[in-house]
């Protein structure tokens, strides 16, 4: 059985006040449609992904998805000026041998890979199915033109009966091509997809739907979700401590940042002490190994590598395990020289490296007042703190 699932991702999101489409606004970290995608390829039982986008955002939604690592064939449609037409699109780029069809909005992230699934196996003795809930609120129609705050007449709809609908919404492939082909011949238009093949006299089976699946409109809906989606995780602190001997011959990086020194800091890569004590304040916060385990100095490729690259490493391994960042906090341990004007830097590089925002990171430094090591400019060193939300272990 060939499954194939259309991400609808081709939307402007006027409604949500961001200055670019709403699916690259971060939630818990990340882009809404990075979850969203990130569901879909957890799924074994999907073939093909199709991913209808628009034109402006097709090349930053294709780095989002290459930095995913998709282990299964991915196709490409532009989005037209209706939903109903970008589906359409997404549907004409399916795999002839498609047997399942899943329509399913890129601004939905909280519904995991599981809903696919239990989708799928819905098909056994349906051709439609829609996640719905029953609504909670009284549901009152009133004219299309009406002006809140104004008495206008109003009809009351029969609460039991209504649900609200969310995606995923599954289909067997032949029907909703079918039905999509007839809407395009009469000009019918509709909001969803199950709409389509109801006019078609299919029936639709009504799988028990979630109100945390969430679709995004407005930016009330971001901490809403955030919520939810957080719920699973605990909050995890570790620590990072690292040391390098100053020697002559050697450029002085600290964060990421080239500082002017006479001497820099020996070590196999780049030796940035910073960087060091962070990756493994993050790698201990997700409680993995430290960072010798992953770069150990006796592997050539790592060789005056720069830490910036390491450090991006980290933040895919963190990312592997479905950790997400919340905080950086390190402080550099040296006599001299004074970071002050470069600290700014620092952060953004790291910041950057990591995927937070520069709120998340905080860089400072202290002297040792001439004691110790540091404060005979043998060396430097730096400890480091970082809050991680790691996935709650059942």
């Amino acid at each position: 059985m060939n499954v194939s699932v259309i991400v609808v991702a081709a939307g402007s999101g006027k409604r949500f006040g961001y200055e670019r489409n709403k699916l690259f606004y971060p939630l818990c970290g990340r882009p809404v449609l990075a979850h969203t995608l990130r569901h879909v390829l957890d799924c074994p039982a999907v073939n093909e992904l199709i991913l209808v986008t628009s034109q402006d955002d097709e090349a930053d939604i294709r780095t989002m998805l290459a930095a995913l690592d998709p282990a299964i064939p991915v196709r490409w449609a532009t989005g037209g000026a209706t939903r109903q037409d970008s589906v359409y699109a997404g549907l004409c780029q399916c795999h002839t041998d498609t047997d399942i069809v899943l329509v399913h909005d890129g601004a939905r992230p909280w519904a995991g890979p599981e809903w696919f699934d239990h989708g799928i196996q819905a098909m056994a003795t349906a051709e439609a199915a829609v996640y719905g809930i029953p609504l909670k609120d009284t549901v009152k129609e009133c004219q299309s033109d009406a002006v809140f705050g104004r008495p206008l007449p109003v009809h009351t709809l029969e609460r039991s009966r209504l649900i609200a609908v969310q995606t995923p919404q599954i289909f067997r492939y032949d029907v909703l091509l079918l039905a999509y082909e007839y809407a395009r011949t009469h000009a019918v238009q509709v909001t969803d997809d199950a709409s389509l093949v109801e006019a078609m006299g299919v029936p639709v089976c009504i799988l028990d739907g979630d109100e945390r699946n969430r679709k995004v409109t407005t930016k009330e809906d971001i901490p809403i979700l955030e919520l939810y989606m957080q719920g699973s995780m605990v909050t995890q602190v570790g620590m990072g401590y690292d040391v390098h001997a100053l020697v002559p011959g050697r450029k002085l990086v600290l964060g990421g940042i080239a500082v002017p020194f006479e001497r820099g800091l020996a070590g196999h890569s780049d030796a940035d002490v910073l960087i060091h004590a962070v990756m493994d304040a993050l790698l201990g916060a997700a409680g993995l190994r430290d960072i010798g385990t992953y770069f150990p100095d006796t592997d050539d490729q790592f060789k005056n590598i720069s830490s910036v690259v390491l450090l991006e490493n980290v933040r895919q391994i963190l990312e592997d395990e479905h950790c997400r960042i919340i905080h950086i906090d390190v402080t550099l341990v040296a006599q001299r020289p004074k970071i002050r004007p470069y600290v700014p830097q620092m952060a953004a590089c790291i910041a950057q490296a990591l995927g937070v925002p520069l709120t998340a990171v905080s860089v400072k430094a202290t002297t040792t007042e001439h004691l110790g090591f540091a404060g005979r400019e043998e060396g430097m060193a730096a400890q480091a703190v970082a809050t991680v939300a790691v996935p709650r272990k059942l």
